[in-house]
């Protein structure tokens, strides 16, 4: 693996378009994988995180990422095991077959615990028994990173992102926050654990969105790459207006038990530092912004990284993947 790997990066303004299955970001890769996330805050500050997935390890099933997350209800604390709502999704992962519906006007995927949604006011994501339902409103343009075939890759990928503030109910409680929609493309077939972002290059990811009292958001996500690997990609909206960057340098401090307490990060000429002290399972964290260079404090602010270190590596996610070859017919 080379010490450096050439990719590019871009940003694009939300359509609904965006959102169709036989939309992709170029040639002769497909639908590899897509997230929907919420971060959210009930009036009394306690932090709910839910995590949705599909097509990332098998194409045209949904599942709840468990023991990961259903809906988690977390404590300030460096704990992985937080407390599940929803004790269904508590021990293992949850899989349901999902239907694709469009019109002119939406897309839906629907699956028999819920469903998910974009029209002209934005993102849904609804349970079908009524335990939650979140609403988002788009934040940020759409930001893409591509990464081509080259020395020591042999397949391309592209991984695309985009922030949204949230409000909704989750277990009868109202809450608002963030909320981020991600997605993955590669060659026809293939599933995230199978592309280079997540086998050969990700050491950290972070996506963050932060509020100021005049009601202007900011936020981002970027990568850090694997083993001081050069592989910074990301964006950040600031004053309504989003950038792509190719070169973002974040350092994470750690304490005695190797748990994330810090993170400094550098994008262009702004500077942010992220505090943490929750952790949602033992690669998650969560905090919140506590300094930027433009010196201004926001309101409420929500951060969360995923940081595996060596962890995920090829052996670990191809043993991952083995259970589902069948159901793949592989």
């Amino acid at each position: 693996m080379p010490d450096r790997v050439d990719f590019t990066v871009a940003t694009q303004p939300s359509t609904l378009e965006h959102y169709r299955r036989t939309w992709t970001p170029g040639p002769g890769v497909g639908l590899a994988g897509m997230w929907v996330s919420a971060v959210v805050n009930d009036a009394a500050g306690q932090t709910y995180w839910g995590l949705r997935g599909a097509d990332d390890f098998l194409i045209g099933m949904t599942h709840v990422v468990s023991p990961i997350t259903g809906f988690k209800k977390l404590t300030h604390s460096f704990d992985p095991d937080q407390p599940h709502l929803f004790a269904e999704y508590s021990a293992i992962d949850w899989f349901e077959p999902m239907q694709y519906t469009e019109s002119p006007d939406s897309v839906v995927l629907s699956y028999p615990s819920g469903r998910i949604e974009r029209d002209a006011k934005g993102f849904h994501w609804h349970d079908a028994s009524g335990r939650w339902e979140i609403h988002g409103t788009g934040v940020t343009d759409i930001f893409t990173v591509r990464v081509p075939e080259q020395d020591g890759i042999i397949d391309q990928a592209y991984y695309r992102h985009e922030l949204l503030s949230a409000t909704g109910v989750v277990d009868g409680v109202e809450v608002s926050g963030y909320l981020h929609q991600d997605y993955a493309y590669g060659p026809p077939g293939m599933v995230y654990p199978e592309l280079p972002i997540a086998r050969q290059l990700q050491g950290m990811w972070v996506s963050w969105l932060h509020e100021y009292p005049d009601g202007e958001w900011g936020g981002g996500s970027f990568w850090q790459g694997r083993d001081g690997l050069a592989f910074g990609p990301g964006y950040q909206t600031k004053g309504g207006i989003t950038t792509a960057h190719d070169d973002i340098v974040a350092t994470p401090t750690f304490n005695g038990e190797g748990k994330l307490t810090t993170l400094d990060v550098t994008i262009g000429a702004d500077s942010y530092t992220f505090t943490f002290d929750t952790a949602g399972s033992y690669v998650h964290y969560f905090g919140c912004l506590t300094g930027s260079s433009d010196g201004r404090e926001p309101a409420r602010s929500w951060c969360w990284v995923e940081y595996a270190g060596a962890m995920l590596g090829p052996e670990i996610l191809d043993m991952v993947m083995q259970q589902y070859r069948l159901a793949r017919g592989r």
